[in-house]
This record gives C-alpha cells, structure tokens and sequence, in this order.
C-alpha cells in the first residue's frame, strides 16, 4: 500500500485504535510496522503509537494518508494503543492529550462541538470489529485540568508532530 501525499487542512477526524495484542514484545511501533510491512504495506499504518508506559511514538507523518480504516483513511488521524484487554490509564492520558495536541495542531475550531464529534473508535466504522476494545469514553472523559497536572507532572513528550 504506497503512501499518498495529502493537506492536513483534509483532516477532519481522529480514529482510535488498539494493537489487539497484550504481548509486551509487542509494545512498539516497530513491531506493528513490522507486521505491516509483511502485509506489503510500505509502512505502518497508524501515524501514532501509545505504549503501556503511555509513551507516544510516531508512525506516518501526518501528511500521508493512513492506512488503519478502510474507507476513513482520506480524512483521518489513526491513533493505535497497545493492547487487547489490558490498557492503562497512563494510556487513556496520553491519548487525551496527543487528541487535544492535534485539535490544536489541525487549527480545528472546536466552538459548539466536543471531542466526540471528531474522536471515533475503530469500530465505529466497522460493527464486526471490536477495536479499540475499549470504551472510548476512557479517552475522552478528562478534565483540561486532569490533563495539565498529567502533562506536567507524568511523561508526556510530543513535539514536532
């Protein structure tokens, strides 16, 4: 699957994502481009990745198109947590605040609408998947507060989206 060059300003929504696997060799990104690669994908699919320690690691860069929901990837964010049953809100924080990060990134105008008029869980868009086997409430239910004293007090590094 090639890479296709787009504008950010195309972006209209964020898909979260889980990595269907609790295995903790599996807690990279390098491993899920690994297995896309095999798939003969020329890269990962999601353009970022959270670890169980809630750190984020890139994937594709913004302006290529994903390739993490069919049909949605045009238009989308895809963002994948490790796991498959085991999440950590660690997890849930970094989410919230790598959303929020590219709320403002995107420059989107968020006045009169919420987070989950543009946050959507995998299986929003296909009821035969289960991803992020999750609610996605879990992301999105925090504070501006709760997610300062995270970003200031826990690891939280994204810089240079």
């Amino acid at each position: 699957m090639a890479k296709y060059k787009r504008d950010i300003k195309e972006i209209k929504k964020i898909i979260v994502h889980c990595s269907d696997s609790d295995n903790p060799k599996h807690d990279t990104i390098n491993v899920i481009r690994q297995w896309h690669k095999l798939l003969g994908w020329d890269d990962v699919g999601y353009h970022f990745f959270i670890r169980k320690s809630g750190e984020i690691q890139k994937g594709r860069q913004l302006y290529f198109e994903g390739a993490h929901c069919l049909g949605e990837n045009h238009d989308s964010v895809g963002i994948c947590l490790s796991g498959r049953k085991e999440f950590k809100e660690k997890q849930f924080k970094s989410c919230a605040l790598l959303i929020h990060d590219l709320i403002e990134v995107l420059g989107w105008n968020m006045h009169g609408r919420e987070w989950i008029d543009v946050v959507f869980p995998h299986n929003h868009f296909n009821k035969h998947k289960t991803c992020p086997n999750f609610p996605i409430e879990k992301v999105l239910h925090f504070s501006d507060q709760q997610l300062i004293d995270y970003k200031e007090n826990e690891y939280y590094n994204m810089r240079n989206l």
